[in-house]
């Protein structure tokens, strides 16, 4: 790629008048149409129509964050978000079929047949310090009336995001441009102030919450700058077919390392979750980690310990599913990030070399699943993640093993909160595993257990345990079996006992004995 230095796109990238702006002044580096690899026809059709219908409107519309970084290394993108300068009332005035998410940074979730969603955000700038706090007590309060509304929702569903403090990956939330006069006005309608009950003589005056503030939108310049990684800081105009880098991120992506946008100890200290994704993408693309950039990260990483325990256990499960679960895990090892989130179980793979070494296996294996578009569960995936830690403790189970391997966790302290119905179905997996295991060893299985729920993904587990592939069949473990004991005699199928006499009817009684 040709860093071929033009005009600054048609937008006015100089700070609202009022306040200053700590963005470089120079310009961006665009690179025209013949000077990347990216063609519309690798851009999702509903995705280039959005695209295309802001553009026709007036707006400016970009594809932006991680799916111009996958096109531009040649890989298939998961998503295809789009930034504009519309704001959200008018994105949805636009598309009939969308629909506004979030309660201050409101998005545009516009969805098609198939369940698909193309995320549509505002241009919005980073949020000066006064700015910053307001939003933090506004989260605060957001999550207040959650548990106060719902009390006990942790144990119910944790895996849920805990309410707008769950911000998206690349940081798209909405935003709009500083300086418009129709932005303030539509400010007011976006952000009512809530209505007060009047105070009568029976029953107290209601308080009333302080409106919301004035949302931070912005330029494209400026919401480049606000992202997290420069490689998720890039723009595909889709007016003149070029890409738009205001950040470096071109030059890092020839150079194949990720860097933070700004100073990485501000940055994390802004988001910690900056940090797994550092990791993430630095494992996802085989790149390598700046050094500023890594260097920042272990004086920051126990940030992550106080972060919201749902959107860890969110970001987890984006692992799980890019196929590079391996090199991710191996990463927050180096950088000693496992102890940080999941408590004892971490220090036991952060402490345990030969544990460690068979879980890079199970999550090779996952991985290798997941390239060939067959992603495991959840279930067997937390199952394999889970079972080096688990053979080391199940020793010490005595009565319910499954209620004691659950306890054992929950008194390890994770920083990520793992739903409750989903660490009970685990544990009862490997239960079955250990006992398959075992049966492996020594020839005598409990045939009993096919009858259990979790017979199924308890054998797909050990096949990958013992053969470290995957293979998708309920019957894994009969196959382990049939091969380590050829001539062992089938499961006996258990027959129900006869019953005697007839239903409804008294036996017979025995014939009376004549006296001599």
């Amino acid at each position: 790629m040709d860093d071929n230095v033009s005009s600054p796109p048609p937008d006015d990238a100089s700070p609202a008048p009022g306040r200053t702006s700590p963005i470089p002044d120079r310009a961006p580096v665009i690179l025209d149409r013949g000077h990347h690899c990216i063609s519309r026809r690798d851009i999702d059709p509903d995705a280039l129509k959005v695209l295309y219908r802001l553009h026709n409107h007036g707006f400016i519309a970009y594809l932006v964050g991680g799916a111009v970084r996958d096109l531009l290394v040649r890989r298939q993108p998961a998503d295809f978000d789009i930034g504009t300068n519309a704001h959200p009332n008018q994105i949805k005035k636009l598309f009939r079929n969308a629909f506004l998410i979030g309660r201050r940074f409101r998005l545009a979730h516009i969805r098609f047949h198939g369940g698909k969603i193309i995320e549509v955000s505002t241009f919005r700038r980073k949020p000066d310090e006064a700015e910053r706090l307001a939003e933090l007590e506004e989260e605060r309060l957001a999550r207040q009336d959650s548990h106060g509304e719902n009390p006990g929702q942790e144990d119910l569903d944790p895996g849920l995001p805990a309410g707008p403090t769950a911000e998206p990956e690349g940081g798209m939330d909405p935003s709009r441009r500083a300086g418009d006069a129709d932005a303030r006005t539509e400010i007011a309608e976006e952000s009512p102030e809530p209505a007060q009950a009047a105070p009568t003589e029976t029953a107290p005056a209601v308080a009333c919450r302080p409106p919301l503030r004035p949302i931070a939108f912005g330029t494209p310049q400026e919401d480049a700058f606000r992202r997290d990684i420069t490689v998720n800081a890039l723009f595909y105009d889709i007016a003149t077919f070029s890409v738009i880098d205001y950040t470096g991120g071109l030059e890092d992506l020839r150079e194949g390392r990720i860097r933070t946008i700004g100073d990485p100890a501000e940055s994390y200290a802004e988001d910690p979750v900056r940090i797994w994704r550092v990791l993430r993408h630095a494992a996802r693309l085989d790149f390598t980690i700046e050094e500023a950039t890594a260097r920042a990260i272990p004086p920051n990483r126990d940030r992550l310990g106080v972060c919201a325990p749902s959107r860890l256990y969110e970001e987890l499960n984006k692992d799980l599913k890019t196929g590079s679960i391996q090199p991710f895990i191996e990463l927050a090892r180096r950088f000693e990030i496992l102890p940080v989130v999941l408590g004892g179980v971490g220090h036991f793979y952060q402490d345990s070399d030969a544990s460690f070494d068979r879980l890079r296996g199970f999550l090779s294996a996952i991985d290798a699943s997941t390239r060939r578009d067959r992603i495991l569960g959840p279930e067997l995936s937390y199952s394999l993640f889970l079972w080096p830690w688990t053979a080391g403790v199940l020793g010490e189970a005595d009565g319910d093993r499954a209620k004691f391997l659950y306890d054992t966790f929950r008194a390890a302290k994770p920083a990520v909160q793992f739903p409750k119905s989903l660490l009970l179905d685990v544990f009862q997996t490997l239960v079955i595993v250990d006992a398959m295991l075992k049966a492996l060893a020594t020839g005598r299985m409990k045939w009993a257990l096919k009858k259990r729920r979790h017979y199924g993904t308890a054998a797909r587990a050990a096949w990958i345990i013992v053969r470290g592939s995957a293979l998708d069949d309920d019957g894994a473990f009969e196959r382990l079996f049939d091969e380590r004991y050829p001539s062992a005699p089938p499961p006996k199928k258990r027959r129900r006992p006869r019953r005697r006499g007839r239903r409804g009817k008294s036996p017979t009684p025995p014939p009376e004995s004549s006296s001599a």
